[in-house]
């Protein structure tokens, strides 16, 4: 019995890369996008030195601390506001309220294709349509802005643009960024930058720079990925003051614990340890790639300081993840994403380039 379950979610099936790994030993996992140096040793030693007690009260509801470290942070970059800086158990549940904030039944949002593939699916699980600019393999997936702005129109909900992306690792200029929130401004169209991966760039780079230029522009950012806190499922928005109140509207109190609030304040200070993740992935990644194309790979379009990369060959019978795991290396399969075929892997770059060549 289906009971009142919405008639759309009888007959949608989620899709998602995130599956069950394999048993076997010795796998060098180069799936998931998690920071392969790992954590800092900062935030090791602050959870040695965490009062357990105050586990037992709730959390500050507010996150004033954490939120105000956040502030700091950007404060070169932008004037922030407390109130524009709003807490989440991880980027993706920041996401999916976002849609709850814009997205109904038959709402219209704008993308590119591969992208982030849990937020498609949640646009969708809304019942919003999402539709894409296709990153086209004979351009080696690289990202064109004008295509962008020519399919833009007055009746998109949203735009959404995960960058650095997710598959391929490339990065949006932020250039090319002010033209889309400039051109979706013109349009009454709010824009999400997902910055998942934006801490292995500087922060010049980011669109956090733009939020107090453009009252349409949100940007969206996690703990999860160069800080090396993907357990602890902690992601922060940073809005425009005249968005920000319409998120509270849709947000829930005591969002994340103690704990990974007093972590993400460590690890947001030890900014000595993003600059080594970033100088180390960027010189195994280019390592790695280099031997690929030498074994006749595919590589796509891609920053050399994100970890991840869309690899792929061109017979499109080919199973590479398949063929990758009868190596011991372990990928996310390119049929996890929209628009990519069995030929494609997301590769996330090992903290040894070498570990993963000497397999092949």
């Amino acid at each position: 019995a289906f009971f009142k379950v919405r008639p759309h979610l009888r007959r949608w099936e989620r899709k998602s890369y995130v599956k069950e790994p394999p048993g076997e030993e010795g796998i060098l996992d180069c799936s998931l996008g998690r920071n392969p140096l790992g954590v800092s040793e900062r935030v090791l030693e602050a959870a040695g030195r965490f009062e357990w007690s105050a586990i037992c009260p709730y959390p500050d509801p507010f996150y004033k601390e954490l939120r105000q470290r956040i502030i700091q942070f950007w404060a070169d970059c932008a004037e922030l506001k407390t109130e524009q800086v709003q807490i989440a158990d991880g980027a993706i549940v920041l996401l999916e309220r976002l849609n709850k904030l814009f997205v109904d039944p038959g709402s219209r949002v704008l993308g590119y294709s591969p992208q982030f593939t849990e937020y498609v699916t949640e646009i969708e699980a809304s019942g919003g349509i999402y539709e894409a600019v296709l990153l086209r393999p004979e351009e080696n997936f690289k990202f064109r802005v004008e295509r962008i702005l020519e399919r833009m129109s007055q009746e998109h909900r949203l735009v959404y643009l995960d960058n650095p992306n997710n598959p391929t690792g490339q990065f949006i200029s932020l250039e090319e960024m002010e033209a889309i929130a400039l051109e979706a401004k013109r349009k009454e169209v709010a824009v999400i930058v997902d910055e998942a991966f934006g801490d292995y760039l500087e922060k010049e780079k980011s669109a956090i720079n733009l939020v107090n230029k453009y009252p349409n522009l949100i940007v969206v950012r996690t703990f999860s990925k160069a800080f090396g806190l993907a357990g602890l499922r902690v992601g922060y928005g940073v809005f425009p003051l005249e968005l920000a109140p319409f998120y509270r509207k849709v947000n829930v109190p005591f969002v994340i614990s103690a704990l990974s609030c007093y972590l993400a304040g460590e690890a947001l200070a030890d900014q000595a340890f993003i600059h080594r993740c970033r100088d180390i992935v960027s010189r195994e990644k280019k390592r790695l790639i280099e031997g690929l194309r030498q074994r006749g790979y595919l590589i796509s379009e891609t920053h050399d300081c994100c970890p991840i990369f869309l690899l792929g060959c061109q017979d499109e019978t080919r199973n590479l993840w398949e063929e990758l795991l009868a190596r011991g290396i372990l990928t996310e399969g390119g049929r996890g994403f929209r628009d990519l075929g069995s030929n494609y892997v997301r590769v996330n770059t090992p903290s040894r380039a070498d570990d993963f060549l000497s397999r092949l």
